[in-house]
């Protein structure tokens, strides 16, 4: 039975209630809330480990990050490469792809569990949306101009979830061609597995 999703609603007005999201997961619960209000619609009767075999299926599993970088200075660099030459084909191998979010992020996330427990169809809509919303932002503000980093700082703590440790809040100090340093969040939440790194989604701050 496809229904609304009242339940995901309550945690909206549960998380909303101070001014700004506390954690990541009220930040993430706030979004799928829009989505939700917006018309999405899931099988809210079944419990999450029932929803996430569902969406897992024809999925290829996954234990490792593919395509990922070494290092999150690497993941970084590796990102103003590809946006200084408008490399859509680069951009979108670095960020975690369906099988990896259903095998590596969702489980351990601390969205998918109490007093979350946000269906994953409707976190991975999320992402995706935030992505098709920030990549073509961040292609026009580059324009395929040369690309300096001069600095990467991110929240001092690192949040673990399971074999996963994320990297949040992430800020780049760059230069573009011959123009002064800037300070910028282009980009989401950076995931390390295995010391391998990739970004979750493209959300942004321009």
């Amino acid at each position: 039975m496809r229904i609304f999703v009242p339940a995901v609603a309550l945690l909206i007005a549960a998380c909303s209630s101070s001014e700004t999201p506390r954690t990541a997961a009220d930040s993430q619960a706030a979004h799928i809330a829009e989505v939700a209000a917006a018309g999405g619609v899931v099988d809210s009767i079944l419990p999450i480990a029932e929803q996430l075999r569902r969406f897992s299926v024809g999925l290829e599993p996954t234990d490792t990050l593919r395509h990922a970088s070494p290092s999150r200075d690497a993941l970084v660099r590796r990102f103003l490469a590809a946006l200084s030459k408008s490399d859509t084909a680069s951009l979108n191998a670095m960020v975690l792809d369906r099988s990896e979010f259903a095998f590596l992020y969702y489980p351990t996330a601390a969205i998918s569990k109490p007093p979350y427990e946000a269906p994953p169809q409707l976190l991975w809509g999320q992402i995706i949306s935030s992505s098709n919303e920030g990549l073509p932002k961040l292609l026009a503000r580059t324009a395929g101009e040369s690309i300096a980093l001069d600095g990467i700082a991110c929240d001092a703590a690192v949040v673990s979830e399971g074999g996963n440790r994320l990297h949040n809040s992430c800020r780049v100090t760059i230069r573009l061609g011959r123009g002064a340093p800037t300070t910028e969040r282009l980009f989401g939440t950076i995931i390390e597995r295995s010391g391998r790194f990739k970004f979750i989604g493209y959300a942004n701050a321009l």
